[in-house]
């Protein structure tokens, strides 16, 4: 007769195919958190346009070119205009526009309006103020992205004012602001009015960047609560106290032996050592109080 042997039997456990309903209920729509996001990459995605955007526009400024008007002095709506769309660059975007400024052959200085210099003679490197105090060794493509040494100041103290942080994370920042090297300052704030301001200015930096951890934390668990919904799921937290015992009370020690005790270890004394110790000093010829009592 032939056996009919078993199947054998998997020691995992099976794993339910249907999740409960209310998992299904608390869980996130993948297609809500994924058009979220494609929302949010599309936002980002348009700053960065509107950045490349003005990059060729003020590629070609300035746009009004009248001789009562210079780097200096230019006209106030380039100015304005000019201030109102730099706010945003880091500065990686401004040394694009400066190339690309030169590529166009305009000094790198957006509000300037004569041609950058050239450089006679060859060689990579050149003399700057040879003989005089200021003597330096510029390379020469540097040189040649300005018209004049004033104009390189201009542009560099714009681009100390950019940040370098993201586009999307500073566009809704209405104080910042942009100050040309040499335009009109108005009467100098008192301390108290720049501190005043500068507490503001970082109240809504820390605002507004709180604000944006918890959208995007919200995002990430499904529990957004933006166009007027409300959480899909909330979480029930317990707080227990765990029980201390309180240490034994100190005791008197009854063999009164505590005094060999180091760092919690107890020594010891072999008597065998102490025999073999007293063999050896009397080899030596050395004499034990047991003999010592003996000769008495």
């Amino acid at each position: 007769m032939s056996r009919q042997t078993d199947k054998p039997k998997g020691i995992l456990k099976n794993k339910d195919t249907h999740t409960p309903t209310s998992a299904k209920q608390n869980a996130p729509d993948p297609r809500e958190v994924a058009i979220k996001h494609a929302h949010i990459i599309h936002s980002r995605r348009e700053i960065e346009d509107q950045i490349s955007d003005s990059m060729i526009e003020l590629s070609k400024y300035p746009v009004t070119r009248d001789l009562s008007y210079d780097a200096s002095h230019p006209a106030s709506a380039d100015a304005e205009s000019f201030k109102d769309l730099v706010r945003l660059y880091q500065p990686s975007d401004y040394d694009d526009l400066i190339e690309e400024r030169n590529a166009n052959g305009l000094c790198g200085y957006t509000l300037c309006p004569n041609p950058r210099s050239r450089v006679s003679g060859g060689g990579t490197f050149k003399l700057v103020n040879y003989g005089r105090k200021d003597f330096n060794i510029v390379p020469r493509q540097e040189l040649e992205k300005w018209c004049c040494q004033k104009c390189a100041k201009r542009a560099m103290y714009v681009k100390v004012q950019l940040n370098e942080t993201a586009a999307w994370e500073r566009a809704g920042i209405a104080s910042i602001r942009i100050e040309l090297f040499e335009e009109e300052q108005a009467p100098a704030p008192s301390d108290a009015d720049k501190l005043a301001k500068d507490l503001e200015n970082m109240k809504i930096e820390a605002q507004q960047k709180t604000a944006q951890n918890a959208r995007d934390l919200a995002l990430e668990r499904g529990d957004s609560t933006e166009n007027g919904k409300k959480p899909q799921r909330s979480i029930k937290l317990t707080i227990r106290e765990k029980p201390v015992t309180a240490p034994p009370a100190p005791s008197l020690d009854p063999d009164s032996q505590s005094h060999l005790v180091t760092e919690g270890y107890k020594t010891t004394f072999d008597p065998k050592s102490e025999t073999v110790s007293q063999d050896r000093n009397t080899s030596e010829g050395e004499t034990t109080p047991e003999q010592a009592l003996e000769e008495k």
